[in-house]
């Protein structure tokens, strides 16, 4: 029986992510994809919603900014512990380092020009959760 034909480009990569029995090389490629493909698109939406967001400046919205922030850290490093070995775990991990980015992204607009530290704040923690994820993917060769 032949070997099963293997898809090439965007939709092949992206279907390696979610198949625990393709290669690790092309797993890392769509986990790649999908971590590039959501920075863009929320760093995009990020930039259209700074015209229309209204700035403020009320420290209630540092602590839920802070407090926001780390319970979507918190998530995503118990998805490591709850879910174990479970093939979309770096998926999951890498949706909620986007929803990090994206969170304190809006509350530094929110809080700006004093807001822009909560922005580089979400690019480390997505940053973080995306090499964890991509070294999780190469630990299980």
């Amino acid at each position: 029986m032949p070997a099963p034909e293997r898809k090439e480009g965007l939709w092949g990569v992206l279907g390696a992510l979610l198949d625990p029995k393709a290669p690790s090389s092309l797993r890392l490629r769509g986990l790649r994809l999908y971590a590039g493909f959501l920075l863009v698109l929320q760093g995009g939406v990020l930039l259209l919603l700074a015209w229309v967001v209204p700035r403020a400046s009320h420290p209630l919205l540092w602590a839920l900014a802070m407090g926001g922030g780390l319970w979507l850290l918190f998530q995503a490093e118990a998805s490591w512990q709850r879910e174990g070995e479970e093939p979309l775990t770096p998926l999951r991990v890498v949706g909620l380092g986007g929803a990090l980015f994206f969170f304190l992204g809006v509350m530094g607009l929110l809080l700006w020009p004093g807001g822009f530290l909560l922005f580089l704040l979400g690019a480390l923690g997505f940053s973080y959760l995306w090499y964890r994820s991509e070294r999780a993917l190469l630990a299980r060769k």
